[in-house]
């Protein structure tokens, strides 16, 4: 299948869902929803319950969600469309949190620690504040306004943190959000003229770890940094320089796996990585995908001591499956399938897929050699 960016999958697919998630065992999908059906509001439980919301017409209306408590909660995104509810599901019944702003692609990501939640903002426009969840949801002013100045969200050591990324030069903030207040820590010695620097953190204990994305080629280091005493380390990676390199990284025994997200102009962004946390050294592997074009994998997961990279949004790439030492042990093709992030379910990775042919959605269920064990339609 010849490459096709995500975005044009978003005016012309009719993707209903394609973010899974577990609570307590039981899976469900928020509603996505792109140009095609940007009416659809529907949170499905995936044993055939369904959940009509209110939520409007939107496109890509969550892109996270998380269990708080005993409750589901997911938050607005809305690439271009503002969508201005925070949805909590409380025992089966929806309640509605409006937000007191506007903005369009707000919110990519969310993390909890069981009892609160947080998301610091992506934000394609006017979206500077992050989100709290603690039973009611606030509003946290950024330290600084800015354009997509964040995307990922994690937890670790009593706070909430952020790498920096920025559609503009010279940001460099860390944040950090601790309940009460945002603290930044700016990372020094990078090439802060580069865009787009970090897109996620991988937790190791109480360490951050982030591989390097960069709009542009000229960052090439991976950002440690110790939560305990505030203080980080950066180390230049032994691979190839290339733009676009890593939107997320898998922890296994030690190391860090990473692959390309890719340039859609070039062809050198075919180089994934392997670093290791005790050593710190980094070495490089070919992929075997050269071809210019974004190959968005920026969704991984562990099991069983491997990385499995799902191309989220791509359909004309495998998925891979890779040892600690970056040798690629199966690859596997889905033809028309596209596939959103990936989670295990009772020791079985599990994607939703949407059939760019038939326009069917289903859950696909893959051992752990990527057997494809069953499919349960939805949509």
């Amino acid at each position: 299948m010849k490459y096709k960016a995500f975005e044009d999958w978003y005016r012309e697919a009719e993707i209903k869902h394609l973010i899974l998630q577990d609570a307590n065992g039981k899976l469900f999908s928020p509603p996505f929803a792109t140009e095609l059906c940007k009416d659809y509001s529907t949170l499905k439980y995936i044993n055939g319950d369904q959940l009509q919301l209110d939520l409007g017409n939107a496109t890509s209306k969550t892109n996270a969600c998380e269990l708080i408590g005993d409750d589901i909660w997911f938050i607005p995104y809305g690439i271009w469309d503002q969508v201005n509810k925070v949805v909590q599901i409380k025992n089966g019944v929806p309640i509605y949190h409006a937000l007191s702003f506007k903005g369009k692609g707000q919110f990519y990501s969310m993390a909890t620690n069981g009892s609160t939640g947080f998301s610091f903002p992506l934000g394609y426009e006017d979206t500077n504040v992050g989100l709290y969840i603690n039973k009611t949801v606030s509003s946290i002013p950024l330290p600084i306004a800015g354009k997509k100045l964040h995307m990922g969200t994690v937890y670790c050591n009593g706070r909430y943190w952020s790498m920096p990324r920025g559609d503009d030069p010279n940001y460099n903030l860390l944040l950090s959000f601790n309940g009460n207040d945002i603290v930044s820590y700016p990372i020094e010695g990078i090439n802060n003229a580069v865009t787009r620097k970090y897109s996620d953190i991988i937790v190791v204990g109480n360490t951050l770890y982030a591989l390097p994305f960069g709009e542009t080629e000229g960052l090439n280091e991976v950002v440690e940094f110790d939560t305990i005493h505030n203080i980080y380390k950066l180390h230049k990676l032994n691979i190839p320089d290339f733009a676009k390199k890593y939107n997320c990284g898998v922890y296994v025994n030690g190391k860090i796996i990473g692959l390309p997200y890719g340039e859609d102009y070039s062809n050198d962004s075919n180089w994934g990585v392997v670093f290791d946390t005790a050593t710190k050294e980094s070495y490089s592997f070919d992929i075997g995908l050269s071809f210019g074009g974004k190959y968005r994998y920026r969704s991984g997961i562990a099991l069983d001591n491997h990385a499995y990279f799902f191309p989220s949004g791509t359909p004309s790439c495998p998925i891979l499956k890779i040892s600690v030492d970056g040798t690629i042990v199966k690859e596997k093709y889905l033809g028309s399938w596209l596939v959103g992030r990936p989670i295990i379910h009772n020791n079985i990775i599990k994607v939703i897929g949407y059939n760019t042919k038939t326009k069917a959605q289903a859950v696909l269920c893959f051992n752990d050699s990527l057997e494809l064990l069953t499919q349960i339609d939805i949509a």
